[in-house]
């Protein structure tokens, strides 16, 4: 995840960066909470979307600006693998700008559960490369690895989702490596077209002896057929006295 090592901001804005980001590349944007959904065999995801994250904590903006290019495969019905490189520019007061690629992201979904009244499960597994500057504060500097337990029913209009994840956060910044997260969303079909969302989380902070991160989220997903996704939404993140906001659009392109 993208860390921030050589600017002048204080470890806790990291730390919220990570918590309110953690996951949300891997999630059907703007969700942070991730679903079952799985491709099929033979068939591709692309997904294009940016976030802007606005951090603020002692007198100190910082900015972060991030455009995520993912794209998936359907191996089998039941099982996905995905690949994510996000791109990064970070900027905060009296430090100099960073830009560049950050950490690429290999995963897998394997739905492993369907009792056929509506009640999934699957899990995640992650491994993410640093292919990101550690030194521009763009990347971790070593391998990340992850795993996540998906949950999502489906009753009419109503899809809960929830989602609880270990992290094993190798660094050499001195952050706390054994990270967890938990999270649920509930997306309401308003309609063929439009959908609403709301998701909260809360996670282990980075940072030695930081709190729990938490956040909240709302977006819209307006779904035009089965082969296009545009989106929009919004999350505050907060912990350790500093608070975040994201704003964040995206599409999903499926063929």
């Amino acid at each position: 995840m993208p860390r921030f090592p050589t600017l002048s901001i204080p470890t806790s804005l990291c730390a919220i960066a990570l918590g309110g980001c953690l996951a949300s590349a891997h999630a059907a944007h703007p969700l942070v909470t991730d679903d079952t959904g799985t491709q099929d065999s033979g068939n591709w995801q692309f997904e294009a979307n940016t976030d802007h994250t606005r951090t603020r904590e002692a007198g100190v903006t910082t900015w972060e600006r991030e455009l995520n290019l993912a794209l998936t495969r359907g191996v089998t019905p039941n099982l996905d693998l995905a690949v994510n490189l996000p791109w990064l520019r970070n900027t905060a007061t009296g430090a100099a700008a960073a830009s560049g690629i950050g950490d690429a992201t290999l995963l897998a979904k394997w739905r492993f559960f369907d009792n056929d009244s509506g009640w999934t499960l699957g899990l995640r597994p992650e491994l993410t490369l640093p292919t990101g500057s550690e030194s521009k504060g763009l990347g971790n500097g070593r391998t990340t690895t992850s795993l996540t337990l998906l949950s999502q029913l489906e009753q009419g209009a109503w899809t809960w989702l929830a989602n609880a994840g270990v992290t094993y956060n190798d660094n050499q910044a001195g952050d706390r490596k054994h990270l967890w997260a938990a999270s649920t969303a509930v997306v309401y079909s308003i309609s063929d077209a439009w959908k609403l969302a709301a998701d909260i989380g809360i996670a282990r902070a980075a940072a030695p002896g930081a709190r729990n991160e938490k956040y909240t989220l709302v977006g819209l997903i307006h779904p035009m057929g089965d082969a296009l996704d545009l989106d929009i939404g919004w999350r505050h993140a907060k912990g350790d006295g500093a608070s975040a906001s994201t704003l964040g659009v995206g599409l999903t392109l499926r063929w």
